[in-house]
């Protein structure tokens, strides 16, 4: 891959735009965008504006981070939420080049309310948000060089406004407040940086295709807080468990989001790490 690329990184406003963009300076100068901000500004659901903004910036690789990521919000919206999360994809996918590279970032409520960990063949998504990112998925993979990656998130927020689970978890004990943690929800997080490290990794590869990118083995999300809180060295006291069902009126959710990682193992010949590994890059 030459050193010369030019990457263009939608969402700049968002929770993970500035892990993508210190990753993609590895593979050569990058554009970023977002609604109204960035080095140019783009509506991507318009397709006159991402045909501008592609033919100004004629950029070699796309990582496309834009979503409505608010799973409550998409539930209440969801012509909003299919017109961010899969309209604004498809334009993308049909307006850039075939030779150039599409990057889309995808979330693991895909997956159905059953046991996991799941493979990528089983998406099954039971909320709009899932449903919008699946059709996003979808529209991605219209595009010839087209790379689909199902995951979950966390680190340090380098974003004004916005805020990541491990930001809640460690701002609210060091404050003392009194949060309550899930032991029913499972999931397989990576640290920000470690995302942005393996999509450049899949780029240098060449690979295509959808897969799970996430942590070895699941946890619950009570179990990651307190192993964050361990390794930080921070209090616990104030901190409650509790169940998911006892928050009421919100969008239906899949409790166990755990993803078997094995197919993307392969493709990139290693493991990926553990869950003590990413907790300890907080």
């Amino acid at each position: 891959m030459s050193a010369s690329q030019k990457i263009l990184v939608t969402g700049g406003r968002g929770l993970l735009a500035p892990y993508l963009v210190e990753a993609a300076t590895r593979l050569g100068t990058v554009v970023v965008s977002s609604l109204s901000g960035g080095d140019r500004p783009c509506d991507f659901t318009k397709l006159d504006d991402v045909r501008a903004i592609l033919r100004e910036t004629q950029p070699d690789i796309v990582i496309h981070s834009v979503g409505l990521t608010d799973v409550d919000l998409c539930e209440r919206e969801p012509e909003r939420a299919f017109a961010i999360n899969c309209d604004a994809v498809k334009n993308l996918s049909q307006s850039l080049p075939s030779q150039a590279s599409l990057v889309y970032i995808s979330t693991d409520q895909v997956y159905p309310d059953t046991e996991g960990p799941h493979s990528e063949e089983e998406a099954s998504p039971i909320n709009v948000y899932g449903k919008s990112k699946f059709a996003g998925e979808k529209s991605a993979m219209a595009h010839e060089d087209a790379l689909v990656l199902r995951t979950n998130f966390f680190g340090p927020s380098r974003s004004a406004g916005r805020k990541s689970l491990s930001d809640f978890v460690v701002e609210n004990l060091r404050a003392g407040n009194k949060i309550t943690l899930f032991d029913d929800v499972y999931f397989s997080p990576l640290h920000m940086s470690h995302l942005g490290h393996y999509i450049v990794e899949c780029l240098k590869r060449k690979i295509t295709g959808i897969y799970n990118l996430g942590c070895r083995e699941g946890a619950t999300k009570a179990d990651f807080s307190f192993a964050a809180a361990a390794h930080l060295g921070l209090q616990t006291e104030t901190a409650s468990i509790g169940a998911s069902d006892q928050i009421f009126d919100r969008a239906p959710r899949p409790k166990d989001l755990r993803m078997a990682v094995s197919a993307l193992e392969k493709k990139l010949g290693e493991s990926m790490p553990t869950l003590k590994q990413e907790v300890s890059l907080l």
